[in-house]
């Protein structure tokens, strides 16, 4: 018989030292690269003509979006 696949190890109740040490680092990296939790658009109902309107749209909102987060970090730094 073949065995396809592998088992992983069975989460632990209580977690070790070292991954509440790695898990601590991830969430530090996580938020500072998050900067912004936002999509740069503006709540609401939007209807448009065309795909390529509402693209525009969401390249404009990430574009605004990226140049906070720039604007935030280079502040900090």
């Amino acid at each position: 018989m073949r065995k396809i696949g592998r088992r992983l190890p069975a989460i632990a109740a209580r977690p070790s030292a070292d991954g509440l040490r790695q898990a601590a680092i991830h969430m530090a990296t996580s938020l500072a690269l998050a900067g912004t939790a936002s999509t740069g658009i503006p709540k609401g109902i939007y209807r448009f003509k065309t795909h390529e309107e509402a693209d525009a749209q969401v390249i404009e909102g990430l574009a605004r979006v990226v140049a906070a987060n720039a604007a935030r970090r280079h502040r900090r730094a």
